[in-house]
């Protein structure tokens, strides 16, 4: 018997069934998938929109953002839109991943499929090799999509386990168009049906991912997808900056009738987000920061101030929400914080796209002493992969970094102390120390940006200062060594 046959509205939870010539079969064992088994181990759940590695996400502050959350939401639940891809692009720091994640929230319930959020600062979301396996993972495991996807996806992998590691467009054809089709032919579920179910994917920051030219190879993938017949039945979210291979990729005229697409910018009233958001967070600072902020006005700093910051921010959020983290920072007292961000001054020669952003970013690091040490932790911080032979080095736990730097327990800590509005330093020494956005990575990898400040990523640079501090490492256990057998 077919699966559904004239069904209309309809929802299944918490079931695996399977057809199979024409019989029903359903499976009770849990234990059975062991495909999903190794999707689950080589998915990438850093790229989940509710993944504790992303924690605290950015997301986009009440009240804000209203007119592009409005165009998206109709898009997403318009079940007669002919256009399946929405590119929802603008310049660095004006708030694309918060649209992307306030979205994904408030969908999950409802229309989401799954979400791959990229980071060039973390090597294993700042490339495609397990992109289309995480997706994969998530459709076969969604509460309303598993009952349908489950079996056909796992039963790709159990057939063909090195498929989690083939080229991306083979993942791509057996690890989700396929398992598609068998729903539509064996199944039977029809395109009425299909809309039923969870149909958003949302992708952020798809500029992020490294290897440029794979980012034109996976708008291939998708475009050629969408256009065939059937097309995919899912509609891709798809956020980042408009370089130009991407704006390239974007021009196919294949593209031209299932795309929309969105520039965030200062037409989407950023300048009133920011100054609503800088007004509302200045007020949570003032009643957090309890006694020492006492004597200050209930509306401090003023709308004179917060309109002067809101030119600064130029439509950039991420202006406003380091400012925000840097000033309401309890290592410090936010009056004198405020101030001296005010008192920065712009220089006659400063030539940068972002004049007020990098003079922030100077500012913060401008505080930190050691600062050759400094710019050493924060460039494994930045890229951590490909140096050592040992891949415990390749990570960025506190205890790894002064492991790998020779430096006593603590140091970590303090030496980044006054960096956290631009990282994220967990508590636990055990989990990695992040970079908070990536318009600080492109700070401090454009030496006309930073300056000073420059840290270079390539891979020479990388293994120099590798080298150096193993040989720092082994000259002092040769000291050691020599002084044991000396008092001996």
């Amino acid at each position: 018997m077919s699966f559904f046959p004239d069904a209309q509205k309809f929802t299944v939870n918490n079931s695996s069934l399977i057809n199979v010539a024409g019989d029903y079969i359903q499976r009770e064992d849990r234990d059975y998938y062991s495909g999903l088994k190794i999707l689950y181990k080589n998915a990438v759940r850093g790229a989940f929109y509710n993944s504790e590695q992303r924690f605290p996400p950015p997301n986009c502050h009440p009240g804000t953002r209203n007119k592009v959350l409005g165009i998206l939401r109709s898009w997403i639940t318009d079940v007669t839109d002919s256009t399946s891809i929405y590119w929802l692009h603008g310049a660095a720091g004006v708030g694309k991943s918060a649209v992307a994640q306030t979205i994904s929230e408030e969908f999950a319930a409802s229309h989401l499929a799954a979400t791959f959020f990229f980071a060039r600062a973390d090597a294993s979301r700042n490339n495609l090799t397990s992109f289309f396996v995480t997706i994969s993972y998530q459709l076969a495991t969604l509460p309303t999509l598993g009952p349908f996807l489950k079996y056909p996806i796992d039963h790709a992998v159990c057939e063909n386990p090195s498929i989690v590691h083939a080229i991306i467009e083979e993942q791509f054809r057996h690890l989700i168009v396929l398992p598609c089709i068998w729903l539509t032919t064996t199944c039977r579920l029809t395109a009425e049906q299909w809309k039923d179910l969870p149909r958003l994917i949302v992708i952020d920051g798809l500029d992020e991912c490294i290897d440029i030219a794979s980012q034109e190879r996976l708008l291939s993938i998708i475009r050629e997808a969408e256009t065939a017949t059937p097309p995919l039945p899912f509609k891709f979210l798809i956020c980042s900056r408009p370089e130009p291979r991407i704006r390239n990729a974007f021009r196919h005229q294949d593209f031209h009738s299932i795309l929309d697409c969105t520039d965030i910018g200062e037409s989407f009233e950023s300048g009133k987000d920011i100054a609503n958001y800088l007004r509302d967070e200045f007020d949570r600072i003032r009643r957090e920061h309890g006694q020492s902020m006492a004597h200050v006005a209930e509306d401090w700093p003023g709308i004179g101030i917060i309109q002067q910051l809101v030119q600064k921010a130029c439509g950039q959020f991420i202006y406003a929400a380091t400012i925000i983290k840097y000033v309401g920072d309890y290592d410090g007292l936010p009056v004198e914080r405020l101030e001296i961000i005010l008192k920065i001054t712009m220089p006659d020669d400063f030539d940068s796209p972002y004049p007020d952003l990098d003079l922030l970013y100077m500012q913060i690091l401008s505080v930190c002493t050691q600062r050759e040490l400094l710019l050493d932790v924060m460039a494994h911080i930045l890229n951590p992969a490909g140096t050592f032979f040992d891949n415990r080095y390749e990570q960025t736990p506190a205890f790894v970094l002064e492991g790998l730097f020779f430096l006593p327990k603590g140091k970590v800590w303090v030496l980044l102390s006054r960096l956290h509005s631009v990282l994220f330093i967990p508590e636990n020494v055990h989990d990695d120390i992040t970079v908070r956005h990536a318009s600080f990575i492109d700070f401090l990898t454009d030496r006309k940006r930073s300056g000073s400040y420059f840290i270079d990523t390539s891979k020479e640079a990388r293994h120099e200062r590798a080298l150096f501090y193993l040989l720092k490492i082994i000259s002092n256990l040769t000291i050691n060594n020599w002084k044991y057998h000396f008092e001996w």
